[in-house]
């Protein structure tokens, strides 16, 4: 009796938590239009789509009416008299008509299909593509603080129910629109008082959704953002599974990720149960409007009011009617799923992207800082009142302890941060006046954080350059001492590196980036330990090629290593945040 009673009370609790309120949301419907503009390219092939449409439907809504045909007209004793025709009236002749209608839709079917795989995908195509040249114009700090997982799970997941929205959602609802319309025509004139008893039942289909819609959402959007949180999961220990190994935190992780999941999954029953009330709720309306039907056609039939065919003929239409209409008014509770999808797409195209500015013509690249500061969000004070100069045919050699704000001044210089005070110019221009993208096209960058593509290494060598040919690849390589071990791969320059690069050494990634900066050949140069993975010996061959690319450049450069500081014409230390000058490069540990 008391496990009895317990699962009653998880039951109830369930249902409970099921129907309970939503969360308030801000989202209206009429924010859909956002995502208007993008069907202007299509319009065309939607058009037409729905001119297929609306004769399709117009034919398979023909089709019930072949049972009164032959019900009233060709069953020998049924007295109604046949409707003039230009041919005779038969069995094989009714046959063949419903041949010919049905070889119609079957053809009209297939160019619905084509139309509307094409309209779909070339819709979704300009929303996704939109959608990622903006998401990749967001500032460095939102990626910085999101994850990569995440924000990969809301630019396709939610683009994929848009996708959905156009592929499936709306030519059924439309078909099924344009049913109802020409059922409703059919119906009142096989009998206009059972066509009137259909539309008093019309406000139940509305009524029996409306305390589900706003639950729906809601819960969608729980399960969306839910979803996201597992690829975030799943991304990052993937990304990190050489970490997982080495601790043998196998299962640890697994447990995080199915803790994650389980939450998915809850939503996702929630989801299907209201969806499964709302669905119920219609069939039963369907169900009353089914019985009333018959019980009032059947008297009309009793009382020789209608036809035998004519009733068989509109119960027929009603169970398709009922079908459509059920689809129809389902509208509101199945586009929620689409609307919470929009909301999020709406949020990422809402989000603030880098501004342009200016793009001049020529660029000599004297950087200066002038009493620049800088803080995190959080409010982590980096660096203080810095200033110092460095000009063409210049090299400045940076260093300090890990975390004292090395690179946090680098990327000051390539516009991820803007200084929390003072200026930073480029040629005498604020850089806040500037456009990023065309200070970072001034920019070579070897950094320590090493990332290669997965393709070629010709492809990663000419990343910065695509447009570079193989003779200027091979040289930029030669210069970065790489080109000897290159020829050795499987494929030589055709090599694919593997995910992050993962098939060469840390040494062989490392030259790679430094042959990238030579091919592209910019003004200014950073340098971000770019012989931190190297031996002595291949940094020896390497340091007389950095110095041959630092020749007329200007040169940011952080490094440890005494050979290289030996390039530099001032070295800088950051300490407690602020700039000191040392004098040379044998005072610097």
């Amino acid at each position: 009796m008391k496990g009895a009673a317990e699962r009653t009370g998880r039951s109830i609790a369930f249902v409970r938590e099921v129907l309970a309120a939503p969360q308030k949301t801000e989202f209206r419907y009429r924010d859909l239009r956002f995502f208007l503009p993008y069907l202007r390219p299509v319009w065309k092939l939607g058009a037409v789509s729905l001119a297929i449409t609306m004769v399709l439907v117009g034919l398979r809504a023909l089709v019930p009416l072949s049972g009164k045909i032959f019900l009233d007209y060709l069953v020998p004793g049924a007295g109604a008299a046949p409707p003039t025709t230009p041919f005779t009236l038969s069995l094989p002749t009714l046959l063949l008509a419903m041949l010919v209608l049905g070889a119609a839709v079957g053809v009209l079917g297939l160019l619905q299909t084509y139309l509307l795989v094409r309209f779909r995908e070339e819709y979704t195509f300009g929303l996704q593509a939109d959608l990622f040249d903006h998401v990749l114009r967001f500032p460095l700090p939102y990626f910085k603080a999101g994850q990569t997982g995440y924000l990969m799970s809301r630019i396709s997941g939610d683009v994929g129910v848009m996708q959905y929205l156009f592929s499936q959602f709306l030519p059924q609802i439309i078909s099924n629109v344009f049913y109802v319309a020409f059922s409703l025509v059919i119906l009142y004139a096989l009998s206009a008082r059972l066509t009137l008893l259909l539309i008093v039942f019309t406000p139940l289909f509305l009524l029996a959704n409306l305390v589900f819609l706003s639950r729906i959402r809601a819960v969608t959007y729980q399960e969306r953002e839910r979803e996201a949180h597992v690829s975030r999961d799943l991304q990052e220990v993937l990304a990190g599974i050489e970490t997982v190994k080495a601790h043998a935190a196998e299962e640890r992780e697994v447990g995080r990720v199915v803790a994650t999941l389980r939450g998915v999954i809850r939503m996702r029953v929630r989801n299907a149960m209201l969806a499964s009330f709302s669905g119920q709720a219609l069939l039963g309306t369907q169900f009353l409007l089914l019985l009333a039907v018959v019980w009032v056609g059947g008297q009309e039939v009793i009382a020789g009011a209608m036809t035998v065919g004519g009733f068989v003929a509109y119960i027929a239409y009603i169970v398709t009617f009922s079908a459509a209409a059920r689809t129809f008014f389902s509208l509101p509770v199945v586009l929620q799923p689409v609307v919470t999808s929009a909301e999020r797409l709406r949020e990422l195209f809402g989000t603030e992207t880098e501004a342009a500015g200016l793009a001049p013509a020529t660029v000599a690249g004297r950087i200066a800082f002038q009493d620049v500061s800088f803080s995190y969000p959080d409010g982590t004070e980096v660096l203080r009142d810095v200033s110092f100069t460095v000009g063409p045919g210049e090299v400045v050699a940076l260093v300090g302890r890990t975390g004292a704000g090395k690179t946090t001044l680098i990327n000051l210089v390539l516009r991820f941060y803007s200084p929390t005070a003072g200026t930073v110019t480029l040629d005498g221009r604020d850089l806040a006046d500037l456009d990023p993208r065309w200070v970072r096209e001034q920019v070579s960058v070897v950094s320590q954080d090493l990332f290669l593509f997965h393709t070629s290494v010709e492809e990663n060598i000419r990343y910065g350059r695509p447009e570079a040919g193989r003779d200027e690849v091979v040289a930029a390589a030669e210069k970065a001492q790489v080109h000897e071990e290159v020829l050795g791969f499987p494929h030589g320059y055709e090599t694919v590196v593997g995910e992050r690069g993962m098939q060469l050494s840390t040494g062989q990634r490392q030259r790679i980036a430094v042959a990238r900066a030579f091919l592209r050949d910019s003004t200014i140069l950073i340098l971000d330990e770019p012989t931190s993975a190297l031996d002595a010996r291949t940094e020896e061959r390497l340091q007389a090629s950095l110095a041959d690319l630092a020749e007329g450049r200007t040169v940011v450069m952080i490094t440890h290593r005494t050979a290289l500081l030996a390039l530099a014409d001032r070295v800088y230390a950051i300490e407690d945040g602020r700039l000191v000058e040392r004098a040379a490069a044998g005072e610097v540990g």
